[in-house]
């Protein structure tokens, strides 16, 4: 099978809705090609990464995680663990921002009716890196506003980065969700905390200990939470994590 037939099955496996047959196929042409094991990789951190986000917007309503998802989450696990070899495991601790795919934990299955929240990206014109198409995207220069997109949840790609920090518009302290996309060192990372209006001594000291460079995921609110990822390099994973990201639980 071609690479792009592995491409329709990683979403399978990100959907839990890959058949055993397929399953095999997967874990045999990922044994064999590096592009397609990194891609299943990145595709894993993603489940995780999305994953502790929903469980936070939970907790921040004081909602508990039902008996079923912890048997989803634990059955999960062991099929990572079972299905894809060590070499694999040592491979993936090399790469750096997905030292959490080994524990696996994906949100409820087949979900086709899930809306997709309004997301706002910063960028300006001479952006170099991909961002999706989708009516749910809404790219905005940083020195605009936005009052017209009724969105919690913030992009901020690199050529925004300049422009924030330095004119530091009081719209962006509005974002709920703030995702930094690939930030250089830990100066910028704090400073475009700051920015938005977070308490970093406080809330937010994690932030300091940092590998760089990194892409961070900060989520405001009562219970204030980071959760660092790796930028995918393809640019169908970028839109894999724009979608996933947009249909996580609202932060309202």
């Amino acid at each position: 099978m071609s690479c792009r037939d592995m491409d329709r099955l990683i979403q399978l496996y990100v959907d839990q809705e890959i058949t055993a047959e397929d399953r095999v196929r997967l874990r045999r042409h990922a044994a064999d090609c590096e592009e397609c094991r990194s891609n299943l990789q990145e595709m894993i951190a993603l489940v995780q990464s999305l994953e502790e986000i929903r469980l936070h917007a939970e907790a921040d309503r004081q909602f508990h995680m039902p008996t079923l998802f912890k048997w989803v989450a634990v059955y999960t696990t062991i099929f990572a663990m079972v299905y894809f070899s060590p070499q694999m495991e040592r491979e993936q601790a090399d790469l750096p921002g997905t030292s959490s795919v080994r524990s696996v934990a994906t949100s409820s299955a087949g979900n086709t009716d899930t809306v997709r929240s309004q997301v706002a990206v910063l960028a300006t014109q001479s952006e170099k890196l991909h961002i999706p198409d989708g009516d749910y995207i809404h790219v905005i220069p940083p020195r605009s506003g936005t009052e017209d997109v009724d969105t919690e949840t913030a992009w901020v790609y690199p050529s925004a980065v300049p422009i924030l920090i330095k004119d530091r518009p009081p719209w962006y302290r509005e974002f709920k969700r703030l995702v930094f996309v690939r930030v250089p060192d830990n100066k910028t990372l704090i400073s475009l905390a700051k920015t938005a209006g977070l308490d970093v001594e406080k809330n937010y000291s994690s932030l300091r200990n940092m590998a760089f460079p990194t892409s961070v995921i900060l989520t405001t609110g009562e219970q204030p939470h980071v959760q660092t990822f790796t930028f995918p390099q393809k640019e169908e994973n970028i839109a894999r994590w724009f979608d996933k990201l947009a249909t996580t639980q609202s932060l309202r």
